[in-house]
């Protein structure tokens, strides 16, 4: 559809987020459907590719990310072929099935969408991880269409999730070197603009050379530089996991209910999870019952073997105040870990995964002859009329 030459990518970016920044125009672009809507997805989803430090990237994010939800539609590199399920199931959860498989020869986790979940859900996580690339987040492969139910692939983690491999390590492991990855991780996603939502023990893996990565993020959002609002209804509706969430998220209290402080919270239980491979509230049975006591000031209990003056205990009290804003950011969270106190060694710097792999799911915008201009764009919008 797109006839138009555009030599300069960078040119093509700024033009288009000029586009973005006029409210009318963003409008137009979010009721795009069908065809017209599946070349600016992948016009979009190319430039994030093309420039991966740019600081435009939060503001195409979103617009990737809201334009995907309004169309039904994802970016056309998103989906994968060749893939086949290996043995039994391996675990379930609330938005899917997880099972065993092979793409080109390589052990992959697959994610099977569960039927009663709309594909809404997957696609919008699909969107936020394909943006991230970092040693402590899992990395997204791509989408695969398994008997017509989606698929999200990523890497296969032999090790499990943290509190898996915690049970089955010696007991002298470094367990907060693995804080120390999560937090970095974290930490990352929040220099995206990016607020996880759901961070537990079950949603940080384990890589092959014992480093610890972030991943599940089905309730993540892609805030901008004022920060997204949330409702209470909306909070609501997407869910979490009572035992993890902050006192805001369930009072709602605040508007902004979802924030980078509301996931450090999440990070102080997922710690604890660490420290005595118990959840938090783990005395109290009753879900119900944590939601209520929480907002009223209960905490995880100090267990007996840590003393009430320790460096990394009382970094974690920090970290569950109550008012989000006495809680320290995760760069300080950082400094505090790999400080004298407490004494977190940085893991080395490897990659556990092929990063070729996830790379031929990839296409270059820069390889392409043809590319639109903003002026097509803004045609194929708004048809042959102007607009104000």
């Amino acid at each position: 559809m797109f006839d138009c030459l555009c030599s300069d990518v960078y040119a093509l970016q700024q033009q288009l987020l000029l586009l973005l920044r006029e409210r009318e125009t963003y409008k137009q672009l979010l009721r795009c459907r069908d065809e017209l809507a599946q070349q600016l997805l992948d016009l979009l989803q190319d430039l994030l590719d093309s420039f991966p430090e740019s600081s435009a990237r939060p503001r195409l994010s979103k617009a990737l990310l809201r334009l995907s939800r309004s169309s039904g539609l994802h970016p056309t590199c998103f989906t994968l072929t060749g893939m086949e399920k290996v043995g039994e199931q391996v675990a379930g959860g609330a938005f899917g099935d997880i099972w065993k498989g092979l793409v080109g020869g390589q052990n992959v986790s697959v994610k099977i969408m569960r039927l009663f979940k709309s594909e809404e859900n997957f696609g919008r996580e699909a969107a936020i991880w394909r943006q991230l690339s970092h040693p402590n987040v899992l990395p997204f492969f791509g989408l695969y269409y398994l008997e017509r139910r989606l698929c999200l692939v990523s890497p296969w983690m032999e090790n499990g999730h943290v509190l898996q491999f915690l049970r089955n390590a010696p007991p002298d492991t470094d367990r907060v070197s693995l804080m120390l990855d999560v937090a970095t991780g974290l930490e990352y996603l929040h220099s995206k603009r990016v607020v996880h939502g759901d961070l537990k023990g079950m949603n940080i893996l384990v890589t092959p050379s014992r480093r610890a990565c972030v991943a599940d993020f089905g309730l993540s959002s892609i805030v901008d530089a004022m920060t997204l609002k949330f409702t209470h209804s909306t909070v609501s509706a997407r869910g979490g996991t009572s035992r993890y969430m902050a006192p805001e998220l369930i009072s709602a209290t605040e508007s902004s209910a979802m924030h980078f402080k509301s996931d450090v919270f999440a990070f102080a239980c997922v710690c604890y999870e660490m420290l005595t491979g118990k959840p938090p509230y783990f005395d109290i049975p009753n879900d119900m019952a944590v939601i209520l006591m929480v907002p009223q000031g209960l905490r995880p209990k100090r267990p007996e073997t840590i003393a009430a003056d320790d460096s990394l205990w009382l970094l974690l009290e920090k970290c569950w105040e109550a008012k989000r804003e006495d809680r320290p950011t995760v760069p300080q969270i950082i400094q505090q870990l790999v400080g004298p106190t407490i004494g977190a060694q940085f893991s080395q710097a490897t990659i556990d995964w092929d990063e070729t792999f996830s790379a031929k799911c990839r296409r270059s915008l820069q390889a392409w002859p043809l590319l639109p201009s903003v002026a097509a764009i803004e045609r194929e919008i708004f048809g042959d009329g102007t607009h104000s």
